[in-house]
C-alpha cells in the first residue's frame, strides 16, 4: 500500500515522499527493510526513531519532531483511532478456506449467506440462517434455529447453543461458549430450606435464549447463559474480553466494556456506556446504570447509581474507598499509640498506688 493511501485513510499529515511503499506496521526499533512504516505514537517509542531502520514513521502531533531525517512522515492528532484504523487495514484475520469445508456437518436446511465460510469440523444445526461474509472456523458448534448475522468471525472452539441470535459483525473468540444453562435451582440456594437435611436442589430450566446486538466482541473462554423465560441480552458495540462470566437473565446496555475476570451473578441489569474493570464481581439482581465504572477486583453488592465510580470490596463510591484504605493503613500506628498511653496509665496508676494516694 502507498503511503499517500494511508494519509488519505487517517486524514493525516503527510511529510515528505508520498509514493513510498508500506507492507508493514512495526515498532521502530523492529523495523527490518525500507517497505515498514514505524509507529512511534506512544512516549516509549518516540526515543527509538532516533535508531530505527525505517524510512517512514506515524508520530502524534503532540510529539516531538524526531532529530534524525525520514523520506517520509505521517502526523496524526488523535493516536488511539490512528493505531485502530491502521491495525484494522493491515489485519489479514485467520487463514480460513473458502465455502464449505468437506468435513462440516451443515444441516440441510440451514441457511448460508452468500461469501459464508465454515471450516473444518464445524457443525451447522437445523434451520440455522448465517449472514453474508461470516467466516466459522474450525470445530464451531452452532445449534439449531440459530440466527447468526453478516460479517461475523467465529474462531474456532466456539460454542453457540439452540435459538441463540446475534447480529452483524460479531467477533467471538475461542471456546467460548454463548447459550449454556443458567444456574439455577429450586428452592433458593441461600433461603433456609435449602440447607434443611435431605433436600437435594432441583433444576430450574431455561426456557430462554441469549440476543446478541451488532458489533459485540466476545472474548475467548467467555461464557454467557441462556435466560430462565425471556432473553440474556447483550446491546449493541458491547466487548467483553476474555474468562468473563454473564449469568442467566442479565442485560447489558450498549457501548459497555467488561474486563477479563468479571463475574455478573444471574439477572443483573447493566445500562449503556458503563465500565467494568477486571475482576469484579456483581451479586445477583443488581443494577449498574449509565456510564458507571467499577475498578478492578471490586465486589459489587448493591445497586450502582448512573455515573458512580465506585471500587473495592465491598464496593463503595471511590472516595470512600480510598479513604478507608488510608484509615486501615494507620492502624498499626494507631494501635502503637493506644498501646503506650496505656503503658503510661499504668505506670501513673502503679506510681499513685505506690505513693500511697
Amino acid at each position: 500500500m502507498l503511503l499517500r493511501d494511508i494519509a488519505q485513510l487517517l486524514k493525516a499529515r503527510l511529510e515528505g515522499n508520498d509514493d513510498l511503499q508500506v507492507d508493514r506496521l512495526v515498532h521502530p526499533d523492529r523495523a527490518e527493510t525500507a517497505t515498514d512504516l514505524a509507529l512511534a505514537m506512544s512516549g516509549d517509542a518516540v526515543p527509538a526513531l532516533a535508531r530505527t531502520k525505517a524510512r517512514a514513521a506515524v508520530i502524534s502531533a503532540d510529539a516531538p519532531v524526531p532529530a534524525r531525517a525520514f523520506d517520509a512522515l505521517l502526523t496524526v492528532t488523535e493516536p488511539r483511532m490512528t493505531l485502530a484504523k491502521l491495525t484494522a487495514l493491515f489485519d489479514p484475520g485467520p487463514v480460513r478456506e473458502a465455502g464449505v469445508h468437506p468435513t462440516a456437518v451443515v444441516a440441510a436446511d440451514a441457511e448460508l449467506g452468500e461469501g459464508v465460510a465454515i471450516g473444518p469440523f464445524a457443525v451447522v444445526g437445523p434451520r440455522t440462517r448465517i449472514g453474508a461474509r461470516t467466516v466459522v472456523l474450525p470445530h464451531v458448534t452452532i445449534g439449531a434455529d440459530a440466527v447468526i448475522g453478516a460479517d461475523g468471525l467465529f474462531h474456532s472452539g466456539v460454542r453457540i447453543g439452540d435459538r441463540v441470535t446475534i447480529g452483524d459483525r460479531a467477533i467471538i473468540h475461542a471456546n467460548a461458549v454463548i447459550g449454556s444453562d443458567g444456574f439455577s435451582f429450586a428452592p433458593e440456594m441461600n433461603s433456609p430450606a435449602a440447607f434443611a437435611p435431605g433436600v437435594i436442589l432441583t433444576r430450574v430450566h431455561a426456557l430462554g435464549t441469549v440476543t446478541i446486538g451488532d458489533d459485540v466482541e466476545i472474548g475467548a473462554c467467555t461464557t454467557i447463559d441462556r435466560s430462565t423465560l425471556e432473553d440474556t441480552r447483550i446491546g449493541r458495540g458491547v466487548k467483553i474480553d476474555n474468562h468473563v462470566h454473564i449469568g442467566h437473565n442479565v442485560v447489558i446496555g450498549e457501548s459497555s466494556i467488561v474486563c477479563g475476570m468479571a463475574g455478573i451473578s444471574g439477572s443483573v441489569t447493566i445500562g449503556e456506556r458503563v465500565r467494568l474493570a477486571g475482576g469484579v464481581g456483581i451479586g445477583d439482581h443488581l443494577k449498574i446504570g449509565d456510564q458507571a465504572i467499577v475498578a478492578a477486583g471490586s465486589g459489587v453488592s448493591g445497586n450502582v447509581a448512573p455515573g458512580a465510580f465506585v471500587s473495592g470490596y465491598p464496593a463503595l463510591p471511590h472516595e470512600r474507598s480510598v479513604e478507608h484504605f488510608y484509615y486501615l493503613s494507620r492502624q498499626k500506628r494507631l494501635h502503637r499509640k493506644v498501646d503506650e498511653i496505656s503503658a503510661r496509665l499504668e505506670a501513673v496508676e502503679r506510681s499513685i498506688k505506690d505513693d500511697g494516694g
